[in-house]
């Protein structure tokens, strides 16, 4: 995990430098697996999150709130009862492990100053955090309790001697010396590559850490001893040693390593094997820590929306489809209605002579032979009233297959304007245009809109903006979902624009911009269909049609949904979509 014992190292550094003295005035549990400390500084008030969920465990100070629950759970009160009106005194990195130590001073229950410790365990699942009676050692109690059934080696339960995680014979890395740095490394099997080796060997440096010193070396983190001699072996000592020297003074770099999905990862040491603009760098360590972990959050909340919105257009297609399937099943019975106005017609032909019975034969005078024709009957009914009772079961069908028919296109409009809420989701990169969805189903009916309406409501934007590159000095915009398709094509383009879409595929409406009405270059023109391609439903298809032509040619039809329109006079080209080749494109933009 990202955060290992230098980031721990720089964060314990700095949560005593700020903490220290301080006052614990609240204590909360928002959630399971974090705890919440409102402490207050001279002149300042800091909130302290400790977290031990496996994705996300660690300490750092933030600057975001959490909802307190009106029912505290048991750890929390017990917090509560020990610490809350304390003084911290000390925070601190027990060695290099991921071991945080926060020592406070309180009153215990006869009113004497007495000291609690609280030990944060930062080892992914097995993360805990630890209430201790400083001077004792012992237990008062824990978020996770550990019973023998779960760990024999180490167990944390009330009234217990605390014993730290088992340890891992591991080096401080500023307390070796160059000599014994080789000795080290040699001591390993030739086979075993430099990364595994100084993850072996030092305290405190993660995967992330080891990675970057082999990247200052000028190495390969996959290379193996074997292939290292002196002049490498001197250059990761020296790219090493200064590594550990700025970690046992203190001097760090804090970045978060992030892109257009958001951040990915944190160092305490500036990782210089990513790209430039992926990294931004912090005051602190615990800005960092705040930024990446409100950037995750807001990255997962997002999910979780654009899942439950997927969800809702995935049931409505579902429904759309099985009534397209009745509507079509009812169209294709009525192909076989035919033989009921044929029966109907040879019945009263032959009236005269027929008699009620079970079944009758009748010439079929419609075939070239007259081939006989075997016609059930309702023995209960006249000849004429079984004729009868033929004609109107031919014209029910007809008129269910005349409605099916409508109900039929209407279904199909239906869906084709599902499939572009579906891709609308899969372009969807920033919290704005999921809101943008999210209102479109509001307002299409396929969600509920609960909001009180507000009075002297002012008007909403009408969505974001399209996006827009530039080819060649040409400008080519495109709208990522329905609302900005609309806006796109109905208000920006121009009547000698050239519009493009993805024939018969939902996708973006893309506007190739043309004031002066010239010959659009093929190169401009190919990356505009790449573009509509690619923001579309068959962005993992190749050779995919899209239709261009004049937005003069391009209509709405009224009361249409967002999206939907209709144009003629268009001609095809084919590309195939590259998510390479389309990102070169967006970056060179920009």
């Amino acid at each position: 995990m990202s955060y290992d014992g230098v980031v721990l190292r720089a964060v314990s550094l700095e949560l005593h430098q700020a903490l220290a003295g301080a006052r614990i005035d609240k204590i909360y549990q928002p959630v399971k697996n974090e705890i919440h400390f409102v402490v207050r500084q001279t002149g300042r008030t800091h909130r302290l999150l400790l977290g031990v969920s496996a994705e996300e465990a660690g300490v750092y100070l933030t600057g975001q709130s959490r909802p307190n629950p009106q029912s505290p759970p048991l750890f929390c009160m017990v917090l509560r009862k020990h610490l809350e009106g304390g003084r911290i005194l000390s925070v601190a990195q027990m060695d290099m492990e991921r071991l945080l130590e926060i020592t406070a001073e309180v009153l215990d229950d006869f009113g004497d100053l007495a000291k609690r410790t609280l030990i944060v365990e930062i080892m992914g699942k097995h993360s805990n955090i630890i209430l201790l009676d400083a001077d004792r050692k012992r237990i008062i109690d824990s978020l996770r309790r550990v019973t023998p059934a779960v760990s024999r080696y180490r167990q944390v339960l009330p009234g217990l001697e605390y014993m730290t995680p088992p340890p891992q014979d591991k080096i401080t890395p500023w307390d070796i010396e160059e000599e014994g740095f080789y000795e080290k490394i040699l001591g390993y099997p030739l086979t075993q590559n430099l990364q595994k080796a100084l993850l072996n060997s030092f305290a405190g440096l993660g995967p992330q850490t080891v990675t970057e010193i082999i990247y200052r070396a000028g190495l390969e983190p996959g290379l193996s001893i074997e292939y290292c001699g002196q002049y490498e072996l001197s250059k990761l000592w020296q790219a090493f040693h200064k590594a550990a020297e700025a970690v046992r003074k203190g001097e760090f770099s804090p970045e978060v390593i992030g892109n257009e999905k958001g951040a990915l990862t944190f160092s305490a040491l500036a990782l210089t094997h990513y790209p430039p603009e992926q990294r931004q760098t912090f005051a602190s360590m615990n800005e960092a820590l705040d930024h990446y972990y409100q950037s995750r959050k807001s990255r997962s909340n997002q999910q979780q929306k654009k899942a439950a919105l997927l969800a809702v257009i995935k049931k409505e297609i579902d429904r759309c489809e099985k009534k397209a399937g009745l509507q079509s099943q009812t169209i294709e019975e009525s192909r076989n209605s035919e033989k009921y106005r044929v029966w109907g017609d040879l019945l009263l032909a032959n009236s005269y002579h027929l008699q009620p019975a079970p079944e009758v034969v009748a010439a079929n005078f419609y075939e070239p032979d007259n081939a006989p024709e075997t016609i059930p009957l309702d023995e209960n009914l006249t000849i004429p009233e079984n004729a009868q009772r033929y004609f109107n079961r031919y014209q029910k069908n007809k008129h269910a297959a005349q409605q099916a028919r409508l109900q039929l296109a209407e279904t199909q409009t239906e869906l084709e304007y599902l499939y572009s809420l579906a891709n609308s989701l899969d372009n969807v990169t920033v919290p704005s245009e999921l809101e943008e969805i999210h209102e479109e189903l509001r307002e299409t009916g396929y969600l509920k809109d609960n909001r009180k309406p507000l009075k002297n409501k002012p008007g909403l934007p009408m969505c974001s903006q399209p996006q827009k590159i530039l080819c060649l000095n040409w400008e080519i915009y495109w709208g990522k979902n329905n609302k900005q398709n609309d806006l796109l094509t109905m208000k920006i383009a121009r009547p000698e624009d050239t519009w493009l879409h993805t024939k018969d595929i939902p996708g973006s409406h893309v506007v190739i911009k043309n004031p002066g009405a010239k010959q659009i270059p093929a190169e401009v023109l190919e990356t505009a269909a790449l573009l509509s391609a690619y923001f579309s439903q068959a962005r993992r298809s190749t050779h995919v049609p899209v239709d261009y032509t004049l937005k003069k040619h391009v209509w709405k039809l009224k009361g249409a949904k967002p999206g939907m329109v209709h144009y003629e006079n268009q001609r095809t080209i084919y590309v195939t979509p590259d998510e390479e080749k389309t990102n070169g494109i967006l970056a060179a933009s920009h």
